[in-house]
């Protein structure tokens, strides 16, 4: 459930009159920052730390096959933009891909397991 601060229809300060109310009528609480100390920058599940029931494994999931990605790819010695134009998709969303801020499609780690010269399989190693 996330806060909202809008005031309410009826919003009544305490003493009874809207006069005594801060302005607009409702008493705007500031929001506790979200620190986070690695650099990077946080959804709003993950700083709140509402996440549904399968949602923390998925991002797992996609930062293990993220991190095997960018290693294999490292190995080869190809740039985001080479890796990119060889499967048909941009250096930015390769990126996406290494970091797990994008999952992977089926079809898609098909195409980088095999621009890779790596069995599809080695993506998934090492999950358990």
């Amino acid at each position: 459930m996330v806060l909202h601060y809008a005031p309410t229809p009826n919003a009544v300060c305490a003493g009874g009159s809207l006069r005594s109310c801060p302005p607009f009528g409702f008493a705007n609480p500031t929001p506790k920052p979200t620190v986070v100390t690695d650099g990077r920058q946080v959804d709003l599940e993950e700083a709140l730390g509402t996440y549904k029931r399968n949602q923390l494994n998925e991002i797992k999931l996609n930062r293990h096959i993220g991190q095997r990605l960018r290693l294999k790819r490292q190995e080869r010695g190809l740039t985001l933009p080479q890796l990119g134009k060889r499967v048909a998709r941009s250096g930015q969303q390769i990126q996406k891909y290494e970091t797990g801020h994008d999952a992977v499609k089926a079809a898609v780690l098909f195409q980088l397991a095999d621009t890779l010269n790596t069995p599809l399989l080695w993506f998934y190693e090492g999950l358990v």
